[in-house]
């Protein structure tokens, strides 16, 4: 008995002994370091509530897949880095999560650069593979105004199989990606971008896409731009976005984008560099805005199909010359240079090869499909557009647009292809493409949707392999539809609206970061009324004093910050627009509804 009391006592002291060195509650900077100096695998440190300003956090340490090293915020949405605080990381298996970035004041720059807010290497360039940031924001995060034209890339990644995701990046303005994927060497780095909230971007300068490098998102650059980096970017709401023409910037190989929503944007998805990308099931919405496009490419067997582009509009503004632009549509096959073997000119435009540009639906845009967009010479060349659907805005839109003629030893193919109003221009092997006078879609509160009856139907021609779905998820029919929808397949992947911010994309949209027993305020016995609410405030009750209650919106915002020094307390949310908050009351939170 004796001795199965000491061994009992001894796993006790072990197991407390490990809890205190694999989990830490830091409140200071030094604290902090001295934390991350001392963290081994499956080590976790907790920055606590409050505002950290002029912080640096800088790790090179080894996780390992069951057990990580977090450095995570005491309650998401908490924590705040203000001044000039950024974060450098090294190493393998480290998560950062929880935090968020703003005001920032006095940034690190040199002569024409400012050091990231994030960045996957540590301070002596050792990089971080195995490695995500999830559940952050960075806010406005941005230089002075006479800073606007330095570089500052606020994510900077290196290393392998790194992941972003359910983060929100809002207010971005001077030149710079929000996330840069750099790819040094060509090696692949299977990165991860996704349920992500972007908005509020605007340009620097007199119009858009007069600076570059103002994407929301870049895969590679020119001098890799041939290599493979098999990352991934879906599932992700780009809102409200003006920088330049690339929103998205593929520079690599074997990339997949799907299953994102753009609204009211300028700019396109743009496939600038790098073969074998697959770009589907993404949603467009650019609400007629100036110099806005649906996807733009360039380089070779190139796959583009689901996707639903309305109301695209080139014509750019009068402060950048007025007139439209070639370099956008619905989607714009760019104009090609000559290119040498060696793989000189690697900044170009390289010759689009062998595309497919399957089973889209264009709705009310300027144009449609364009080939040989920009001012080069050489047009696509095995170019196959099948089984697309354009519902134009008026008869002399053009649904298919040849700026130029096909290169006469390889025929543009138009297969199955179905418009309602518009015209289009179809030389070169053609089949069964027809216009019909209505009925072929109709307007719903998502988007323009098949109707029964419709002559998309049934329509489509020829088999590919990769169509087993529709845009929605839905089950493609072995006699299958025309466009990106099939009808009444049963799909629900549906477009992000920016209600679903906080729910399931963005910071806070990973639902279960507001499902950890100790820190919901249910279990603190605290009760908020009614949620949904439809009247002018809630009403809070606690068994003790409530103390500070703040409400932030899915993007991390703060909107209200309150004492209530008694049990019972009311917030006024009548100049809250309907939408979903957080409500952090005695470190628990929760969400609740605003429907007024």
């Amino acid at each position: 008995m004796k001795r199965k009391y000491h061994t009992f006592f001894l796993i006790v002291l072990m197991s407390t002994y490990s809890n205190a060195i694999f989990s830490q509650l830091v409140s200071t900077k030094a604290a902090l370091a001295t934390a991350i100096t001392n963290a081994t695998a499956g080590s976790t440190i907790t920055l606590a509530d409050g505002i950290w300003t002029d912080t640096y956090i800088n790790i090179k340490k080894t996780g390992t897949a069951t057990n990580p090293i977090n450095i995570t915020a005491q309650t998401p949405g908490g924590v705040f880095l203000e001044g000039n605080s950024r974060v450098s990381m090294g190493g393998t298996y480290i998560n950062l999560s929880g935090l968020i970035f703003r005001r920032p004041k006095n940034l690190t720059a040199g002569s024409s650069t400012i050091s990231p807010v994030i960045e996957f290497q540590d301070s002596k360039s050792n990089s971080c593979s195995n490695c995500k940031v999830s559940n952050i924001t960075i806010d406005s995060y941005n230089g002075t105004f006479e800073q606007a034209t330095y570089v500052f890339k606020w994510i900077i990644l290196y290393g392998q199989y790194n992941e972003i995701s359910y983060s929100s990046f809002l207010g971005k303005y001077g030149v710079g990606s929000i996330i840069n994927n750099n790819r040094n060497s060509n090696i692949p780095d299977y990165t991860l971008i996704h349920h992500n909230y972007f908005a509020d971007r605007t340009f620097v300068g007199n119009y858009v896409d007069e600076y570059n490098d103002q994407d929301a998102i870049r895969i590679g650059n020119s001098s890799t731009s041939m290599s493979s980096s098999y990352s991934q970017v879906y599932d992700n709401l780009f809102n409200n976005w003006q920088g330049e023409i690339e929103i998205i910037s593929n520079k690599s190989c074997d990339n997949k984008y799907y299953n994102n929503t753009f609204r009211d944007y300028s700019g396109s998805l743009t496939l600038r560099h790098g073969n074998n990308c697959d770009v589907y099931n993404n949603y467009f919405f650019a609400n007629n805005q100036l110099f806005s496009g649906g996807i733009r490419v360039l380089g070779e067997n190139h796959r583009i199909y689901n996707n639903y582009i309305e109301g695209v509009n080139s014509t750019k503004s009068a402060a950048a010359g007025g007139g439209t632009s070639t370099n956008l549509g619905g989607i714009d096959l760019i104009a090609g240079i000559i290119t040498s073997v060696n793989g000189n000119n690697l900044s170009g435009y390289y010759q689009v090869k062998n595309p497919l540009i399957v089973n889209n639906t264009f709705v009310n845009n300027d144009f449609g499909i364009r080939l040989g967009g920009g001012s080069n010479t050489l047009p696509a060349l095995n170019m196959i557009a099948a089984n697309n659907v354009f519902l134009m805005p008026t008869s002399s839109s053009k649904a298919i647009d040849q700026i130029l003629p096909a290169d006469p030893t390889s025929p543009y193919i138009f297969t199955g292809n179905i418009k309602q109003s518009g015209t289009w221009v179809l030389t070169g092997n053609t089949t069964n493409n027809i216009t019909v006078n209505s009925g072929l879609l109709t307007p719903t509160t998502e988007f323009y949707r098949i109707i029964a009856g419709s002559a998309a139907i049934g329509a489509a021609i020829g088999s590919y392999h990769f169509l087993t779905k529709d845009i929605l998820g839905g089950i493609r029919k072995p006699l299958y539809d025309a466009g990106a929808e099939e009808f009444a397949a049963g799909g629900s992947k549906f477009p992000f609206k920016v209600t679903d911010v906080g729910v399931t994309i963005g910071f806070l949209g990973n639902n279960t970061i507001l499902e950890v027993k100790d820190n919901s305020i249910n279990s603190k016995g605290i009760i908020i009324y009614p949620n949904p609410t439809k009247g002018e405030s809630i009403t809070i009750i606690s068994d003790k004093n409530i103390g500070n209650v703040s409400i932030y919106d899915t993007s991390g915002r703060l909107i209200i910050n309150k004492e209530i020094n008694n049990k019972k307390g009311q917030i006024e949310v009548s100049n809250l627009v309907n939408g979903v908050y957080v409500i952090k009351i005695q470190g628990g939170y929760r969400r609740f509804i605003v429907e007024n």
